[in-house]
């Protein structure tokens, strides 16, 4: 009995010892957005911590106060790769300049997720992303048909360079020149949402005949609803925006928007701590993903399904 109770006690302290050690080994991955200032990447952060939860993982949120600082984002993800974490996900602000990070940390043995849109490799793990040119037509089709297919419209987006962004461009600028009284203005580019502000001011100024905007990502949209209401054209002119933050919301709520071409953001996130969880145990992903855009107006966002897209965590 002696040895037997010794027995139960060496194993009881083994187990004891052992166990703070295995509690330890928590899942980390990295999660590195365009910009923190910028509501939209909360969604993406949303869907991951959901996903890590399940794991007892934890996520570090990081990347640029901007989306000019392409820098910044290469050293965010290069210091992720030198803290070893499990997995790093990052929505690219270049397709080029995030080749090289992406090299040392799958070379490093680190799972490498592209999100929103991917870049000039093929060997990431995946790719999870909106199939941003169709977002690009569906959001000039759809402002298009408020404008009864003519009349005069401008492009409101973010700074060349940025791939989604730029696919969305490409989209929206195919379906305009299909319709011969759609009259497009010069794509108006800018870092945020004061740029964005000023150019549709100014576009206003020089153009009082204008239709119809479309603005590519959310700040954007802010920015250009801003210079309307500074103006008295709050519903006056059409208007089309990518995503739906909370102030994008409210902007469709009081017409100042007519649609919002809405992303899926949280299941992005979430799709990307999976691929992460499943690469490390061996099994393998796919390499492409697209999570369909939703149009949404003022008549649609109540739909149990539409509303479920807009508010993903309620």
């Amino acid at each position: 009995m002696k040895r037997l109770g010794l027995s139960l006690l060496i194993i009881f302290l083994v187990v004891a010892i052992i166990t703070p050690i295995v509690a330890a080994e928590q899942v980390e991955v990295g999660l590195v957005v365009m910009s923190t200032s910028s509501e939209y990447w909360l969604a993406v952060k949303a869907g991951a911590e959901k996903a890590l939860e399940e794991v007892g993982g934890k996520l570090i949120y990081t990347g640029p106060a901007t989306t000019a600082e392409v820098g910044k984002q290469v050293e965010a993800v290069e210091n992720l790769i030198n803290r070893q974490v499990d997995g790093i996900i990052v929505t690219p602000l270049d397709s080029d300049a995030l080749v090289p990070p992406a090299k040392q940390a799958i070379a490093a043995g680190i799972p490498y997720i592209s999100v929103d849109s991917g870049i000039n490799w093929d060997g990431v793990t995946s790719t999870i992303s909106t199939d941003n040119v169709e977002g690009g037509r569906i959001a000039m089709q759809t402002l298009s048909a408020l404008l009864d297919y003519r009349g005069k419209v401008a492009i409101v987006n973010a700074l060349a360079g940025i791939p989604s962004n730029d696919e969305r461009n490409t989209g929206a600028v195919e379906i305009a020149n299909k319709y011969d009284e759609i009259k497009l203005l010069p794509i108006q580019r800018g870092k945020d949402q004061a740029a964005a502000m000023a150019n549709t001011e100014n576009i206003l100024i020089a153009n009082p005949d204008l239709t119809g905007i479309f603005a590519g990502f959310d700040r954007g949209a802010i920015g250009a609803a801003r210079a309307l209401k500074n103006r008295g054209l709050t519903g006056k002119i059409k208007f089309v925006a990518f995503d739906a933050n909370p102030e994008e919301i409210e902007l469709l709520k009081e017409g100042t928007i007519d649609a919002l071409i809405v992303q899926q953001p949280f299941e992005m996130g979430r799709l990307a701590v999976e691929f992460i969880l499943k690469t490390r145990a061996g099994e393998k992903v796919p390499q492409q993903v697209n999570t369909p855009v939703v149009v949404v107006t003022k008549e649609n966002m109540n739909d149990p399904v539409v509303k479920k897209v807009l508010a993903p965590t309620e």
